[in-house]
């Protein structure tokens, strides 16, 4: 029974190793000149899509919004988190009470 399992393991872990192995990314097999292309691309794509973050005005961001405005939102927020700690029987900053 020993040797069976032992065999079992054997066989199932030689399976893993060489499943690994076989597992190797297929851009390598592409020539030089078409993986240099391949850079060259994905370069190209991440730089549309940093300006397409950057030029995304759907989005209100931090440091647009004037500092008294921050503020007051901070303040609103921790005024929100105070109420629903309090309904919810919590007591200071989400911490467990036993």
């Amino acid at each position: 029974m020993k040797r069976l399992l032992l065999s079992l393991l054997l066989l199932s872990s030689l399976c893993g190793l060489s499943g690994g192995v076989s597992a190797q990314p297929s851009w390598r097999d592409l020539p030089p000149d078409e993986r240099r292309q391949m850079r060259q691309q994905m370069r190209e794509h991440w730089q549309q899509d940093r300006e397409l973050r950057r030029n995304d005005d759907g989005e209100r961001r931090w440091r647009d919004v004037p500092a008294e405005d921050r503020r007051q939102m901070r303040e609103e927020i921790r005024e929100q988190r105070g109420r629903s700690e309090r309904d919810d029987g919590r007591g200071g900053r989400g911490g467990r009470q036993d």
